[in-house]
């Protein structure tokens, strides 16, 4: 029975995104500050895709918590696609910088390169 037990133990650790416990969302990894804080840290996932001829960007949280974002026609921006809070965003250089009410990401334009998806 311990023999079990200890398996299991060591499958769900396999599964989870480190010390929170939680599991990490798939998703290329991207910077964000989450809740307020100061702090930007490559917890969040990025899915992008494409909706209605739209680019959309999912962020997704690691508490299972997502933002959803579709840039802008010229590019220039990302902007809210659901919820009451409205975004404040910029293309600065390669990357977004974005405030969504508490929440901060830095989100890379483009995807990066198959085998070379850590954000710089």
């Amino acid at each position: 029975m311990r023999g079990w037990l200890a398996c299991g133990f060591l499958l769900l650790s396999a599964c989870t995104g480190g010390e929170g416990g939680e599991p990490l969302p798939e998703g290329e990894p991207v910077f964000c500050a989450l809740a307020g804080s100061q702090q930007f840290v490559d917890q969040c996932r990025v899915e992008r895709s494409t909706v209605d001829g739209a680019k959309v960007i999912v962020v997704r949280h690691p508490d299972g918590g997502f933002r959803r974002l579709e840039v802008s026609q010229d590019g220039q921006n990302l902007l809210a696609a659901d919820g009451a809070d409205q975004s404040q965003s910029a293309l600065k250089g390669d990357r977004y910088e974005v405030i969504l009410g508490d929440d901060r990401y830095v989100i890379p334009a483009n995807p990066p390169a198959a085998g070379n998806a850590a954000p710089k």
